[in-house]
């Protein structure tokens, strides 16, 4: 599909969004979603966006569509593209001050798949650039992440300066992973991991940077096919970004004694138990 970037091995589906939210016509259901990723296991979904919320009214609507709707990095009260008034003669409300541009690359590499890819779309509010790259091992076990926080230009460290003395020296920061609502989890290590577990019996561990926060928040899954909303959680990491340059390195990784749990090598995928 245009505008996805997708990294494959194994059971383990990437599909990170490496476009601008559509405009013109499409623009009323627009997400702020640049950059956000979800992640499968076999068929489970594992980390997700909150979904489409038009089914459950507009408030959900205008959630689901915010950038903390996605599994994405973003700013207190901030969106990478902003939901705009409503239309006087439909009432739909049109995404407004979207990225213009994403550049997106992806490499194949001995270790793995990467995708790199950066939008600009927190340069006026925050003259900060946002990147983000994404590694997938070969045996899909292994996910390794850099997201970067980078002032580019002169006007936006202007810009970055300005913002970062009316917020008292920093700028707070969360990447958010949504999970889907059959994943359960918890946090461990005094907030530097979080364990990921699938139905199926599958592990995930998350680790969290040093000078980061992560934590478990309330989430919701909005599917269509469900008459309302479904609680779940999201990982979230907090930090605060002070200087001109801030890198953000996080990994998700299949536990060593999920292969005991499910046999992920030697089933296809095809397999109907899987």
């Amino acid at each position: 599909a245009m505008g996805y970037a997708r990294l494959s091995a194994r059971r383990t589906t990437l599909i990170l969004d490496a476009s601008p939210p559509p405009d013109g016509r499409d623009a009323v259901t627009g997400h702020a979603s640049t950059l956000a990723f979800e992640l499968t296991s076999g068929r489970r979904p594992v980390i997700v966006n909150c979904g489409p919320g038009q089914e459950f009214g507009a408030d959900w609507q205008r959630a689901a569509r915010s950038s903390a709707g996605h599994s994405v990095l973003c700013f207190e009260g901030y969106s990478s593209a902003q939901i705009g008034p409503s239309d006087p003669a439909t009432g739909l409300e049109p995404l407004t001050g979207a990225p213009g541009e994403v550049l997106c690359d992806v490499l194949r590499l001995d270790t793995g798949d990467r995708v790199q890819a950066l939008h600009k779309g927190y340069s006026p509010s925050h003259g900060l650039t946002h990147s983000r790259l994404l590694e997938l091992s070969h045996d899909g076990r292994h996910l390794t992440a850099e997201d970067r926080l980078v002032v580019a230009s002169e006007r936006a460290g202007t810009r970055f300066q300005r913002v970062l003395v009316q917020n008292g020296g920093a700028i707070d920061y969360h990447i958010r992973f949504h999970l889907h609502p059959d994943v359960a989890a918890t946090v461990s290590d005094g907030g530097t991991r979080a364990t990921l577990t699938l139905l199926s019996g599958e592990v995930w561990l998350f680790s969290a940077p040093p000078g980061t926060v992560l934590t478990l928040e309330p989430s919701v899954y909005l599917d269509p096919a469900e008459m309302a909303p479904r609680a779940t959680k999201q990982v979230v990491l907090s930090g605060r970004a002070m200087k001109y340059a801030t890198s953000i390195r996080w990994s998700l990784s299949k536990s060593e004694d999920t292969e005991l749990a499910v046999r992920d090598v030697a089933w296809s995928d095809e397999d109907p138990f899987s």
